[in-house]
């Protein structure tokens, strides 16, 4: 029981890493032309972690190999390959895409939960046809709204394998 739960938190930690490491990217790979919306600590960041991570009920694992290679917001899919990666659109941007290499996953079924501000938008399924299995999904998008985009990649018994952010951005900055 002691080795469970001493996995268990190794588990939930490597969890709380992507987290960390998925909003720490949304947030400070912005453009360098764009001015700094607000100031954000490192304690905001992993507290913000903490709360998806908290707020998905985590058990552990039936597949504790399977895990997600890659996984990145694109313009486009061509080939079964992202064109680029995004961080943030404007609000010109109609669509957007979500890249995942899923590995040790076969004959499973895995979810690309799209989020908007807390919210859940949509829920896509994907059969999981091979151990190595590039999959995407696309989101279309509302001109002129702004706020984070969270997509959560879980597999069929609800465990959350990996989360991206994404921030969608008017492009009108306002003047203080």
């Amino acid at each position: 029981m002691l080795k469970k739960l001493h996995g268990f938190r190794l588990v939930k930690q490597a969890w709380l890493a992507i987290l960390l490491i998925s909003i720490q990217s949304s947030l400070w790979s912005q453009d360098a032309m764009d001015p700094p919306q607000e100031s954000v600590t490192s304690e905001e960041v992993e507290a913000e972690a903490q709360e998806l991570l908290d707020s998905q009920g985590i058990e552990e694992s039936p597949v504790p190999d399977a895990y997600v290679a890659r996984a990145v917001f694109t313009t486009a899919v061509i080939d079964r390959e992202p064109v680029d990666q995004v961080v943030s659109l404007d609000e010109n941007a109609t669509e957007v895409s979500f890249f995942t290499d899923l590995r040790n996953l076969q004959g499973r079924t895995v979810v690309h939960r799209w989020e908007f501000e807390g919210e859940v938008i949509s829920e896509v399924n994907i059969q999981v046809g091979g151990p190595r299995w590039r999959a995407y999904s696309i989101k279309s998008l509302n001109p002129g709204e702004e706020g984070k985009w969270t997509v959560f990649v879980i597999d069929e018994s609800g465990w959350p394998l990996h989360a991206s952010i994404f921030q969608q951005r008017t492009s009108g900055l306002s003047e203080n």
